[in-house]
């Protein structure tokens, strides 16, 4: 099969999965964070606890979004605090030290601590930035983000970033796109979406007349003929002119 080759002007990526990840020793980082104020959990403690938010949280942010996608920074913060106040809760925080301990992990996950780009991201953003191309990120995330961005160097090739709590509607509704193509004064058909989910980030940005790309670190997606399937975002060099 052979690859298909997109004329652009616009490229927008998707941020968690796609730029960034976790860092690989987040456990041990939660512990590093709590030791800082003086609360000390087992790494193992915190791994069970993880464990448990983690489908509670999902279950609670589906039912807080709905059909029409609309969220808020208000709602996202109260989302947030509540999966790490359940997972201190559940490693075993005392109440006593649940203020500092929730204040210093909410620090943690509004800087760049916790994060790691992947090894792929930033030298491919800098050969499509050398190129000419007009570079964004377009992403459901909350308000630290931007900064993240800014600290891990993404800011010298991403000219812009729409992020969903601030404009009030996710992806995959049309809104989110639309201002990413309005700020870029790019038409839909000169613009390319990269991404790792199939639902809010290929659809929707084949939803708006985009182009889309599904990134698939896992290499488990099948190609169904609507959007090209990439392992790694290197691969996107030889997709877009």
């Amino acid at each position: 099969m052979s690859t298909p080759c997109f004329a652009a002007e616009l490229v927008t990526f998707d941020i968690g999965g796609t730029l960034l990840t976790f860092r690989p020793d987040q456990l041990q980082e939660w512990c590093v964070v709590l030791s800082e104020v003086g609360v000390n959990v087992e790494t193992g403690r915190i791994e069970a606890a993880l464990a448990g938010a983690r489908p509670r949280a999902a279950a609670h942010r589906r039912a807080a979004v709905g059909a029409d996608h609309r969220v808020s920074v208000e709602a996202g913060e109260a989302r947030r605090r509540r999966f790490i106040v359940d997972v201190l809760r559940d490693a075993g925080v005392s109440d006593a030290d649940l203020p500092r301990a929730e204040a210093a992990m909410k620090a943690a996950f509004d800087s760049p601590r916790m994060y790691v780009a992947f090894d792929d991201a930033l030298p491919v953003l800098r050969e499509l930035w050398l190129r000419g191309l007009k570079l964004a990120a377009v992403s459901n995330t909350w308000p630290a983000m931007p900064k993240i961005l800014m600290a891990l160097g993404f800011d010298e090739y991403l000219g812009y970033w729409v992020v969903s709590e601030f404009l009030g509607v996710e992806k995959p509704a049309p809104a989110i796109f639309e201002r990413a193509l309005a700020i870029a004064g790019a038409e839909p058909g000169r613009a390319i979406h990269v991404g790792d989910d199939l639902a809010t980030d290929v659809e929707g940005a084949l939803g708006v007349g985009m182009r889309a790309v599904l990134l698939d670190r896992s290499g488990r997606a099948q190609p169904d003929g609507r959007a090209p399937v990439i392992q790694r975002l290197d691969e996107l060099l030889t997709i877009v002119e």
